[in-house]
């Protein structure tokens, strides 16, 4: 166990007042507000085997063939050979009939790896809780996808779902490590839409709404720590079945117990939406 801080909504918006915005190329711009933050205990879970049924996140092991991940999002061919490993990881992990892939591999870098930083859109961590999506850009997103692929048709299945393939892609120990928030302790009420405003690669100026917070005190936030490159953090951001865990808030936060002078995280994720009958 650990205690950090993290940062959730700390001015949800009235009735009849605009949707916060968060921007994340200029966080100046944005009125969501996020300080001050919340000292929380983010308890390791390593060992007790939380699954996407239960929590809604689940680890998995899984060494790629791409020999240099960093070089992802920027040569073509390896993103193609990543992308169809963790398609055929998700279908291994949740049995899912249908794999599709929303997009390519992202990389992020901690704030102080600025020689990275400046040569990608959208790569910082976001440091406040939050969700990919809300039920609304959920549906735009697999909407969206399955328009763009023959025969997919969702009202053809019964179950859709968005998940989120995170994996470091330095050696621990991180000093912004990933926490997760078990499914299970949120509560509608709990979150608050905002409209995220972002670059996306390949496609410029891109709004969606995301699921940012406000604190509650029994959520139970979780992290597996030393996470290394052969682990996938598989976690959902939607599910169509109400039964199930519904999303998985998230957030990067600060470890105290790093040590100085570690070398900043660096991680890729991936996007997908998988389906059944």
């Amino acid at each position: 166990m650990v205690r950090a801080t993290i940062h959730y909504v700390t001015n949800p918006p009235g009735p009849g007042e605009p949707m916060l915005t968060y921007v994340t190329e200029d966080e100046a711009r944005s009125t969501m507000c996020v300080e001050p933050g919340v000292d929380v205990e983010i308890s390791d879970v390593r060992g007790t085997n939380p699954t996407l049924r239960r929590e809604g996140f689940q680890l998995v092991d899984h060494t790629s063939a791409v020999p240099d991940l960093e070089a992802l999002e920027g040569d073509a061919d390896l993103d193609r050979v990543y992308g169809r490993e963790m398609r055929s990881l998700l279908r291994d992990v949740t049995g899912a009939e249908a794999v599709y892939l929303l997009g390519g591999p992202k990389r992020r870098y901690g704030e102080s790896a600025t020689a990275k930083l400046e040569h990608l859109s959208n790569a910082k961590p976001a440091r406040y809780v939050h969700g990919d999506v809300t039920e609304t850009s959920a549906l735009q997103q697999a909407t969206g996808l399955a328009s763009m692929v023959p025969r997919l048709h969702l009202r053809e299945y019964d179950r859709w779902v968005l998940y989120n393939m995170w994996r470091p892609i330095t050696p621990p120990p991180h000093d912004h490590p990933l926490a997760v928030c078990d499914a299970r302790t949120i509560a509608p009420r709990h979150r608050v839409p905002v409209l995220a405003i972002t670059e996306i690669r390949g496609f410029g100026h891109f709004e969606f709404e995301t699921n940012g917070h406000v604190a509650d005190p029994h959520h139970r936030w979780c992290w597996f720590r030393d996470m290394t490159p052969d682990e996938v953090l598989v976690f959902t951001t939607f599910d169509s079945d109400p039964t199930r865990p519904h999303q998985v808030a998230h957030t990067a936060f600060t470890d105290p117990g790093c040590p100085p002078g570690t070398p900043t995280r660096a991680s890729v994720e991936l996007r997908a939406l998988a389906l059944w009958t």
